[in-house]
């Protein structure tokens, strides 16, 4: 299955930090987490004032997308992606890794998220 989760630019360590905020995030992480295989995608509507989340998710129903793992989402995106047929669940505040809330998500830890958490 593959899962995005948006990400930071800088790194640490190696490893790839989880970005708080949903559409203002530069850098999405798409996940196989069968294969492992990561691919990073450019926010493709990161420009916009407003309405970014309508962009984020067509770009990663394109890609196949069927869960995003967040730590904050506001309505907009929230509805746009949740249209689309994507689950939505939420990255605990103590996970600041990709690698960490991918296998949180792979172990059936993560809550879905039922409505926007943001505002």
């Amino acid at each position: 299955m593959k899962v995005a989760v948006p990400i930071l630019e800088k790194e640490f360590d190696g490893k790839k930090l989880v970005n708080l905020h949903f559409g203002k995030s530069n850098l999405f992480a798409i996940v196989d987490t069968e294969t492992g295989e990561v691919k990073v995608l450019k926010n493709p509507a990161l420009h916009l004032e407003r309405g970014r989340g309508k962009f984020i998710a067509e770009m990663l129903k394109k890609e196949g997308v069927k869960a995003v793992l967040v730590k904050e989402m506001g309505p907009g995106a929230f509805n746009k992606v949740t249209g689309f047929g994507m689950t939505v669940y939420l990255i605990p505040a103590e996970v600041k890794f990709l690698n960490e809330a991918v296998e949180l998500f792979k172990e059936g830890k993560l809550e879905v998220l039922t409505e926007p958490n943001e505002e």
